[in-house]
């Protein structure tokens, strides 16, 4: 039973430490897209019956805005994984140090 208990704490640090890389990789990735941002082209959609009073530049300063918005809130949620993954990885690692030194 012991060793069951220890693969599956072995597989959950793995788990959890592929959550913080992941993490890290997703928080780089959107700090370098909020400063370097991909240029797209927005298509205007042809059933929306809403008329905007919005000149074209307005318009790109708007979707500008609202990509650096998204990248800010992704790079939150990354940030939180990064903390409840190393939080988990480190209390399951502890646990593994502390069987192996019984």
């Amino acid at each position: 039973m012991n060793n069951i208990r220890t693969i599956y704490l072995y597989i959950v640090c793995f788990i959890t430490l592929g959550m913080v890389v992941s993490g890290i990789a997703s928080v780089v990735n959107n700090i370098a897209s909020y400063y370097y941002p991909d240029s797209y082209v927005f298509f205007e959609n042809k059933y929306d019956d809403y008329v905007y009073d919005y000149s074209e530049e307005e318009e790109n300063e708007i979707e500008k805005e609202n990509f650096k918005n998204e990248r800010i809130k992704n790079a939150i949620v990354s940030g939180a994984v990064i903390i409840i993954g190393g939080i988990m990885y480190k209390y399951h690692w502890k646990i593994i140090e502390r069987e192996r030194n019984k």
